[in-house]
């Protein structure tokens, strides 16, 4: 099980996430600061090679002592350094107000965590809070006091609304001014599906990442025959009262609906980690370094 919260797990786990770095398919969203070599070529500190010199080139950067030796012209090229854009979109749903280790109280700390991992590499960092539409929009920055505003964001959020992901993202790659890697923490339970959704970001121009956050009581339920119950996103009862076969079918339905939806993240190339709300903080490192989310530098 995480601490009790975001600022305490920080504090107990600091050293372990200092060293940690996100991993991205295509680094770099953003020339600058950051601490990661990009794939672009430019000006920078970190030597990469040679190249001929062409009409127009800066001759700033012509290697003489080459000159020297071959009578030839050649530039020196460097590795430009490069930022990761880190979007963290968190989903706020009634569904996620669940378990006797809250869902939501778990992805709140995941999202410290990944923010200071990310910020602590100079990446930029931004945090969204959804169900059923945009909630409180923080675009990705760098810096510390980008932390103190996704940690006071994390602290007030609450659940409400029910949850459905095709219109909430079409929403935000319309309102997101940079690309980068889109993490969704979620339960990834929508009534009109996800598949859409999730491939309306990539289509925009994002990187996704999908880590589910699921609760033991949603995988193993232990009722009571004859119970009936009640959605909590749309506080409707659902039928049929509880059996042992109503348990046994729900089982099977569950089983089912996670191995599609790990299925389809293979398949459209997106990294995913089902976790746990009880997850301890060892347990959920090995399962982001496993699923190529992060990685020790």
């Amino acid at each position: 099980m995480l601490p009790a919260n975001s600022k305490e797990l920080l504090k107990k786990y600091a050293h372990t996430l200092d060293r940690m770095k996100f991993v991205s398919r295509t680094p770099g969203s953003i020339l600058g600061a950051g601490r990661r070599p990009g794939t672009a070529s430019g000006y920078s500190v970190d030597f990469a090679d040679y190249r001929k010199y062409n009409y127009g080139d800066d001759i700033r950067y012509i290697d003489w002592s080459i000159y020297a030796r071959l009578k030839k012209l050649f530039l020196r090229q460097f590795r430009a350094e490069s930022e990761l854009v880190i979007h963290l979109l968190l989903d706020t749903s009634n569904s996620m107000n669940f378990g006797r280790y809250s869902k939501l109280e778990f992805a709140k700390k995941l999202a410290a965590a990944l923010g200071f991992v990310g910020l602590g590499k100079q990446d930029r960092v931004g945090l969204t809070l959804f169900s059923d539409r945009l909630h409180t929009f923080l675009p990705p920055q760098r810096g510390n006091q980008q932390l103190i505003h996704i940690l006071k964001m994390l602290d007030e959020a609450t659940p409400g609304g029910a949850s459905e992901f095709e219109p909430v993202f079409k929403s935000y790659v319309a309102r997101a001014a940079t690309r980068g890697v889109a993490i969704i923490l979620s339960d990834c339970f929508s009534p009109k599906g996800y598949q859409n959704a999730f491939r309306c970001l990539s289509f925009g121009g994002f990187e996704v990442v999908v880590i589910r956050i699921l609760a033991n009581e949603e995988l193993l339920p232990e009722l009571e025959e004859g119970v009936e119950l009640r959605d909590l996103e749309d506080n409707e009862m659902r039928g049929p009262i509880i059996s042992s076969t109503v348990i046994s079918q729900y089982r099977q339905s569950m089983n089912e609906y996670s191995r599609e939806l790990a299925a389809f993240c293979v398949n459209e190339g997106f990294p995913m980690v089902e976790a746990r709300s009880s997850m301890s903080f060892e347990e959920l490192t090995v399962q982001l370094m496993r699923a190529g989310i992060w990685r020790s530098s």
